[in-house]
C-alpha cells in the first residue's frame, strides 16, 4: 500500500501538532550544537512501514520516543539521514570539521557518534513532551532507543508494523547540505490526536482502511473461528504480524500487540499463548523464554527464529519452547501449532533441528 495524502478538511489537528514537533527539532538542537539548524515542514502522509521504506532516499538514523501516561506503549520516530546525524553528533562532540566531513561521506554512524546521537535524542524527545503537553492531556514523552534504516530494509523494526502518519521536512544543519527526514506516530494514535477520522482520497476513513487492509492480508478467505484464548506477540518484523493475523482468525484466538521495548513478564501470561520472534542478534529472547517456561507450564511460548539454524532451534529447545519455527512460514503450518497449543494444553515439542538447515 503506497504513501496517500491526506484528504482536505480531515487532518488540521495533527498537522498543526505534528508540525509544532518538526519546528521544534530546529528549536531545540541548535543552541546545544553551537550551529543554526533549518527545518523546513513538508507532507503529510498516511502510509504502512514498507512504503516509507520504500521511498527512504538514503540510509538513516532513527530516534525512538515512547509515549507514557494515556498513551503508553506507543511510539514517535523520527528519522534522519545519516550524515545529519553524523554532522550533529561531531558538533556536539566538538569534533574537527574536517573529521566529520570523511565521516559524513564514509556515510557510517558508529562508535561514540551512536552514543552522541543518543544524547541528542534525548533533548529532542523532552522538547517534543513540552510541545504535546501543551495541546494533549496525560501525556509523556521520552527517548526509547535508536537504531538505523536502509531504503527497503529495517531489520530491527524501527518503524514498527501499524500504519503511520508521517510529517515529512527539509533539514539544513549549518554549512552541510540540505537533506529530508519524517516524524511518525501510528494512526490510531493520530487520530485521537486529530479528535476525529484522517481519511485518504482512496478510503473513507479509517474503518475502510482497516477493511482494505483486512482484504490484502487475505482475512475475508478465512473463516472466522470462535475466541477461546489469546496469543500475546512480542515481535519485530512486520510481516510476522501480517501472517498472525491470518492464523489467529482461523484458529480463534485473540491477538494482543505489545509494544517492541517491551520484556514479557510472566506472570501477566497464564494460560495464554506468547509468540515471539527471534530476528538475529535478538538472542535474549531466548532467556525471555525460558523465564516464562520456569513461572508456569500453562503459558504456552512459541518462538519463531529467523535465518534459522541448528544452533539457534537448539537454543531454543534448551529454553523449554513449546513451538519452534524458522520465519518465513506457511501461515497454515504455523495455524496448526498454534491449534494444538489452544486445543491440546501442553507443549508440543515441535521444532525439529533436523527442519532448519
Amino acid at each position: 500500500m503506497v504513501a496517500t495524502p491526506l484528504k482536505s478538511g480531515t487532518g488540521a489537528e495533527i498537522r498543526t501538532l505534528l508540525g509544532l514537533v518538526v519546528d521544534s527539532i530546529g528549536e531545540t538542537l541548535s543552541s546545544l550544537i553551537g550551529q543554526p539548524i533549518k527545518v523546513q515542514r513538508g507532507d503529510l502522509l498516511v502510509q504502512d512501514p514498507e512504503s516509507a521504506l520504500i521511498a527512504l532516499p538514503r540510509p538513516s538514523a532513527v530516534a525512538r520516543g515512547t509515549m507514557d501516561k494515556g498513551y503508553a506503549g506507543k511510539s514517535l520516530l523520527t528519522v534522519l539521514e545519516i550524515p545529519d546525524a553524523i554532522s550533529m553528533a561531531g558538533l556536539l562532540m566538538m569534533t574537527p570539521d574536517h573529521v566529520i566531513k570523511e565521516r559524513r561521506a564514509i556515510g557510517v554512524l558508529e562508535g561514540e557518534d551512536v552514543e552522541a546521537f543518543g544524547e541528542l535524542g534525548n533533548v529532542v524527545y523532552s522538547g517534543y513532551s513540552n510541545v504535546l503537553r501543551v495541546k494533549i492531556q496525560n501525556i509523556d514523552l521520552r527517548m526509547q532507543d535508536q537504531g538505523q534504516i536502509q531504503p527497503g530494509k529495517d531489520e530491527k523494526g524501527m518503524l514498527g508494523n501499524e500504519r503511520l502518519v508521517t510529517f515529512g521536512f527539509k533539514m539544513k544543519v549549518g554549512e552541510y547540505p540540505e537533506s529530508v527526514g519524517f516524524v511518525a506516530v501510528d494512526l490510531e494514535t493520530a487520530e485521537k490526536w486529530n479528535k476525529g477520522p484522517i481519511e485518504t482520497p482512496d478510503a473513507a476513513g479509517p474503518v475502510a482502511a482497516r477493511a482494505a487492509r483486512a482484504e490484502d492480508d487475505g482475512l475475508d478467505n478465512i473463516p472466522a473461528a470462535p475466541i477461546r484464548g489469546t496469543l500475546a506477540t512480542f515481535i519485530i518484523q512486520s510481516e510476522v504480524f501480517r501472517t498472525l493475523r491470518r492464523s489467529c482468525r482461523r484458529v480463534g484466538l485473540e491477538l494482543r500487540r505489545h509494544g517492541r521495548g517491551e520484556i514479557p513478564n510472566p506472570a501477566a501470561h497464564r494460560n495464554e499463548i506468547v509468540l515471539m520472534d527471534v530476528p538475529a542478534g535478538e538472542e535474549r529472547r531466548f532467556d525471555w523464554c525460558r523465564r516464562i517456561k520456569e513461572l508456569s507450564d500453562t503459558t504456552k511460548v512459541v518462538l519463531l527464529i529467523h535465518h534459522p539454524s541448528r544452533s539457534r532451534v537448539t537454543q531454543a529447545f534448551l529454553s523449554r519452547a513449546d513451538a519452534i519455527l524458522g520465519f518465513p512460514c506457511d501461515e497454515r503450518q504455523l495455524s496448526q501449532k498454534l491449534e494444538q497449543l489452544a486445543t491440546e494444553g501442553s507443549p508440543t515439542g515441535d521444532g525439529d533441528p533436523d527442519t532448519a538447515d
